[in-house]
């Protein structure tokens, strides 16, 4: 998986390592941004806004789209 952006989903106390989702280069960017603390949508859209300078709207899109993708993987619950 050389040059893969790549989260493995784990289990209770060791890595699942047959539960592997990868990620494009913008989503694994948000990904470390966020993944250490609770956030809401808000939060990804600022997120969004400064990194890739874009407008409140696009972001707010995109940060919906992104945050159902991350739910439906499993990667975010809530």
């Amino acid at each position: 998986m050389s040059g893969e952006n790549i989260v493995i989903m784990q289990a209770a106390d060791m890595a699942d390592m047959t539960r592997v989702v990868a990620l494009n280069e913008s989503a694994m960017e948000l990904y470390n941004a966020l993944k250490d603390c609770e956030f809401t949508v808000d939060d990804v859209v600022r997120t969004m806004c400064e990194i890739y300078e874009v407008d409140e709207p696009t972001a707010r899109r995109d940060a919906a789209d992104w945050v159902g993708q991350m739910r439906k993987e499993g990667l975010i619950v809530a």
